[in-house]
C-alpha cells in the first residue's frame, strides 16, 4: 500500500514567501479516500489536475467502474468495491452496488472481478452504518479473498454523519458509533496475518484503540478522510496523538468529502511557530 506521511504531503519543501509565513508548494498527492458517488469522473479529474493529485483510491459501486475507466487516464485510480449494501443498494444514494439484491456481493462473481482486475481492492467496508460489526462472520470470505489476492482493504473506522441514527435523511437507524472501535478488527488481523487494512477516518475519536491496533499489527494504516471538515482542535489532537506515538509513517492522505480536498491540500499559509 502506498504511504504518504503528513510531512511528505504538507510540509516537505515548503518555501518562504514573507516574514512569518510559508506556503506549501504543489506536491504530488495520492488521495486514498474518494467515492464514485461524490461527483462525476470529469469533476474528479479537474480536481486532480488543479491539486496535483496523481492517483486515487476510488471506493465505488461495480456499475460505476467502467464509466470511470473510460473517463480517467489509464493508471490514475484503484477500483475498490464498497460493501455491504443492504438489499444491494448503496447508502446515501439509491443505486445498485452490484447485480441482485443481496446485502453482500456474490463471492464467485467477486473472485472473477478480482482475477480480471476489474476490481483491485475492497472498501470502503462500512458495516457500522447498518449496525453490523466489522468482526461479523459474514465478512470472513472477503477477508480471505483479500488475503489470497494480496489486496488492500479499507474499513470505515470513526467519523460518519453526525446524528446518523436520528435523522431520516440518512436512513441509517441502525448506525452505531460503538462499532467503530478499531480493536474490533484485532481477531480478524490475527486470523489473516497477511491482510493489509486501512482504517478510514483514522479511527476518530477512538485514539487509544487506534494507537493500540497500530502498535500490535504492522499491516494496519489510517487515512484522514473527512476529519479535515470537523473542528480543527480535535482533528489536530487526534493527529498529534498518532504521530507522537510513532505512527506518522502509517498515516495516508484521504479526502472523502470533495469540498474538503482543496482546504486540506492548499492551506493559505502555515505559521512558522
Amino acid at each position: 500500500m502506498t504511504r504518504l506521511t503528513l510531512t511528505a504531503t504538507f510540509l516537505a519543501g515548503i518555501s518562504a514567501t514573507g516574514a512569518g509565513q510559508v506556503v506549501a508548494p504543489r506536491l504530488p498527492v495520492i488521495d486514498m479516500h474518494v467515492h464514485s458517488t461524490s461527483g462525476s469522473p470529469e469533476e474528479q479529474l479537474a480536481r486532480m489536475t488543479e491539486l496535483n493529485i496523481r492517483y486515487i483510491w476510488l471506493t465505488g459501486l461495480a456499475p460505476d467502474f467502467p464509466v470511470w475507466s473510460t473517463a480517467l487516464p489509464e493508471g490514475r485510480f484503484l477500483q475498490a468495491l464498497f460493501l455491504p449494501c443492504l438489499a444491494g443498494r448503496a447508502p446515501f444514494v439509491p443505486r445498485p452496488c452490484w447485480e441482485g439484491t443481496a446485502d453482500f456481493p456474490n463471492t464467485t462473481w467477486l473472485r472473477e472481478e478480482l482475477r480480471t482486475g476489474r476490481i483491485k481492492a475492497l472498501g470502503e467496508m462500512a458495516p457500522q452504518l447498518f449496525g453490523i460489526s466489522p468482526a461479523d462472520s459474514r465478512f470472513e470470505p472477503y477477508w480471505a479473498l483479500a488475503e489470497e489476492f494480496d489486496l488492500p482493504v479499507a474499513v470505515h473506522m470513526g467519523s460518519g454523519p453526525p446524528n446518523a441514527a436520528y435523522e431520516a435523511r440518512y436512513n441509517l437507524p441502525e448506525s452505531r458509533m460503538a462499532l467503530n472501535d478499531p480493536l474490533l478488527l484485532e481477531e480478524v488481523l490475527l486470523r489473516h496475518k497477511r491482510l493489509r487494512v486501512l482504517l478510514m477516518h483514522a479511527g476518530w475519536p477512538f485514539l487509544e484503540s487506534t494507537v493500540a491496533l497500530l502498535h500490535a499489527h504492522p499491516n494496519a494504516y489510517v487515512d484522514l478522510g473527512a476529519l479535515q471538515v470537523g473542528p480543527r482542535p480535535g482533528y489536530y489532537r487526534h493527529l498529534r496523538g498518532l504521530v507522537e506515538n510513532g505512527f506518522g509513517g502509517r498515516i495516508v492522505f484521504g479526502s472523502d468529502i470533495p469540498t474538503a480536498v482543496a482546504p486540506a491540500l492548499r492551506p493559505s499559509a502555515l505559521p512558522t511557530s
